[in-house]
């Protein structure tokens, strides 16, 4: 049996004419708040697509676009000469991470909130290449399909106004992950984790260990996202405790030497420095330094122990898991930590 009508409810819609929110993502948002809600019930009747059209003074391909969305998100069902009805069924709702490339870390990250979530939500990834006009492109094309989106926003806040970029993303649907809380330009959710203040406070944590080496050398990679504090707080740092500290793009810019110390972001150049390392005869954590950045049950016996590092990856999922779960809204901040496994 067919239920009520949605008709009836004299907020069905708010249209802003003057708002950033395309029309037909403020219906797609308008119908999905109110089922939320429970205002609309499963069964309920909504009104036709020339209804609509008609009430609210809107083009008939502004609502039939909507009316689609809300069919491939699971929201309304169609039957056939009757119209378009509040879906029965326990609606899946989708998740879109928004990335700038795929790398090890984020698709950790992606695997723990995709477990947390559960079976009763669908999540995707898209990486924008770090490109603006890709993301814009994503997002256009992708707006309506998704319930939320969550958005690590490496090198946009460099390239362009994030604040105009996402607006076509309502701020209650958005999520941040990333570790500065400069990139939020809207009162949104976020998770911050691998900031720069996390990781200076880890170097001086082992500020004597450092102590022991002439040289210590910060290798990073193309292979992952290195935000920019983390080269001034490996600078201020190395700086502060007297340490000779250089910043290397490869690890063989700087060959293998005693007395040096090597933070690697990199697992091949982790390989390569321990076989170096091997070939020289240099023993770890006496002659020659190493430490790693994330975990890996191989890094806990490779080389007798990899000192790492690393964020809390599970406690990122769970708590992005329940932001979204939860539909809530606040920041969630996760240290880094570091395990001594002997290396450094």
């Amino acid at each position: 049996m067919i239920g009520g009508t949605a008709t009836g409810n004299e907020s069905f819609l708010r249209i802003d004419e003057n708002g950033k929110t395309p029309k037909f993502q403020q219906i797609v948002n308008g119908v999905i708040a109110q089922i939320e809600a429970g205002i609309f019930k499963p069964g309920d009747r909504l009104p036709s697509i020339n209804e609509t059209s008609a009430e609210y003074y809107l083009a008939r391909a502004t609502v039939e676009k909507a009316y689609c969305n809300l069919l491939k998100s699971g929201h309304i069902t169609s039957l056939y000469r009757k119209g378009f009805f509040i879906s029965h069924g326990k609606i899946v709702k989708r998740v879109l991470f928004l990335t700038g490339a795929i790398s090890e870390t984020n698709r950790a990250i992606f695997k723990a909130v995709s477990e947390y979530l559960g079976k009763s939500y669908k999540v995707d990834i898209y990486a924008y290449e770090y490109q603006r006009d890709y993301l814009l492109d994503g997002l256009e094309k992708q707006a309506g399909n998704y319930h939320y989106f969550v958005l690590m926003p490496h090198h946009l806040g460099e390239i362009c106004d994030l604040s105009d970029l996402l607006k076509k993303i309502p701020s209650d649907r958005l999520i941040f992950l990333d570790g500065s809380t400069a990139t939020a330009p809207r009162n949104c959710a976020s998770v911050r984790f691998g900031c720069g203040e996390h990781f200076r406070t880890i170097l001086e944590a082992n500020a004597s260990a450092f102590r022991n080496y002439h040289t210590l050398n910060f290798v990073t990679t193309d292979n992952e996202y290195i935000p920019a504090d983390w080269y001034s707080a490996f600078l201020e740092f190395t700086e502060a405790y007297n340490l000779n500290g250089q910043v290397l793009d490869d690890v063989r810019e700087a060959p293998l030497k005693r007395g040096s110390a090597y933070l690697l972001v990199d697992d091949d150049d982790l390989i390569t420095t321990i076989q170096d390392a091997d070939r020289k005869g240099l023993k770890l954590g006496h002659e020659l330094g190493i430490v790693a950045f994330s975990d890996a049950s191989y890094k806990a016996v490779l080389g007798g122990g990899i000192s790492v590092i690393k964020t809390d990856v599970a406690a990122i999922g769970r708590n992005l898991a329940s932001i979204i779960a939860q539909n809530q809204k606040q920041t969630v901040r996760i240290p880094m930590q570091f395990i001594d496994r002997g290396s450094l």
